[in-house]
């Protein structure tokens, strides 16, 4: 038993001695690959910097065209936009509901003056009406003239004596309730008059028939219009004009303006109306322009394009190149050159004339603004100025 046991030791030690070589391996084989691992991150890093130097080297500065901003004249406008429609406009409507339209004389488009007839309905009840109302009135004024004749003869007798007092109060009594019945059949007649002359439909105005909503057959409705007649001679333009320009919109301030439908041709027109005060939500004015329309070029419906010009004034000018939009908003910015720097500066803008803006606030005179190679500029990008263009002071054109 004792030597088994120590045979046994033997074994168990070549055990442990083969166990700590195993181990000594791992360690060695992990430690080599964490060592090739921090190898594989030192080159990339290495790599990376040096590829960052090398981009860097060979960025560092952007040749760049500038143009300063410089103080100049500027034709003074604001365009807006709005619809014509007629100074102008009556629905016609039957006066009498419940008849049926017999004849309408116009058609959509024709033009008709004041007072004239358009459209009529059915007279049959009315003329049958009317003609029963002057056999009445016929009765009642022979009853009133024989009355009166009887009258005069009583009078004379009873101014002779020949006939009583009360003979001469009974004819006065019976010749006024004639005379009553007399002005009632007048009066009937007079409505049944009107209403025959209702049974017709007149122009209320001169104009163009805009809209033709009936036809013979229908029946007339008094909520419904038959007819739309337009004054096209004279048109005018709601405008919606920005809050900034109420002090320089004035009545009679002079206008141009074009339209979709007559190309290559310019209107004129005049400011009207101005309402005196701002929407508070919109920020604007509401306005109207009036147009002379004489030779009928235009018509109400069509889309017209405004200018309303206020004169010239000076302003502070860049080349529109130079412009850059914030994605996602209105808001505008510019690269200026300054201690060969470019630096972002935000601006805003005013009127917009050909290749020139005018800039409101942001910039100051003889700022230098990058106008090509800005797409490679950064904020604090160094620059070369390879070239260096003027803004146009007094283009001679309005755009």
């Amino acid at each position: 038993m004792h030597v088994k046991v120590q045979h046994g030791n033997k074994q168990g030690d070549s055990y442990m001695s083969d166990g700590k070589s195993a181990k000594n391996k791992v360690t060695v084989v992990v430690s080599l690959l964490i060592l090739a691992c921090l190898a594989v991150v030192v080159i990339n890093v290495w790599r990376a910097k040096h590829r960052e130097v090398t981009r860097v080297e060979k960025t560092t500065v952007i040749p760049v065209t500038i143009s300063p901003a410089i103080t100049g004249e500027l034709d003074w406008f604001t365009d807006v936009t709005g619809d014509l429609t007629p100074i102008q406009s009556a629905a016609l409507y039957a006066k009498v509901p419940g008849k049926i339209i017999e004849e309408i004389f116009v058609e959509k488009g024709d033009w008709v003056e004041k007072g004239q007839l358009v459209a009529s309905l059915e007279k049959d009840q009315i003329t049958a009406n009317l003609n029963r109302g002057r056999a009445v009135v016929e009765v009642a004024q022979t009853s009133v003239d024989v009355l009166e004749k009887d009258f005069r003869r009583i009078e004379n007798l009873y101014k002779s004596k020949a006939a009583p007092k009360q003979k001469l109060d009974h004819i006065q009594a019976e010749l006024d309730v004639a005379g009553a019945r007399l002005k009632e059949a007048q009066a009937a007649l007079k409505e049944l008059d009107v209403l025959f002359r209702d049974h017709d439909i007149y122009a209320t105005q001169s104009g163009i028939v805009a809209d033709r909503f009936v036809d013979p057959g229908n029946m007339s409705n008094s909520k419904a219009p038959i007819l739309t007649i337009s004054n096209e001679k004279v048109l005018k333009v709601e405008l919606t004009v920005p809050e900034i320009e109420f002090s320089n919109i004035r009545e009679d301030l002079a206008v141009t303006f074009v339209t979709d439908a007559c190309p290559g041709r310019t209107f004129t027109g005049k400011v009207a109306l101005i309402n005196p005060t701002v929407d508070p939500m919109t920020r604007t004015i509401k306005a109207e322009v009036h147009i002379k329309n004489d030779d009928m070029q235009l018509r109400s419906g069509m889309f017209a394009h405004v200018r309303l010009y206020f004169g010239k004034k000076q302003a502070l000018l860049i080349q529109r190149e130079g412009l850059n939009k914030m994605p996602g908003t209105g808001n505008y910015y510019v690269y200026a050159v300054k201690e060969g720097k470019a630096r972002i500066k935000n601006i805003e803008t005013g009127i917009f004339q050909g290749n020139r803006v005018e800039v409101s606030s942001g910039l100051a005179e003889g700022d230098q603004v990058v106008i090509q190679g800005q797409n490679r500029l950064r904020d604090n990008t160094p620059v070369e100025i390879i070239q260096n263009k003027d803004v146009e002071k007094n283009p001679g054109d309005m755009p």
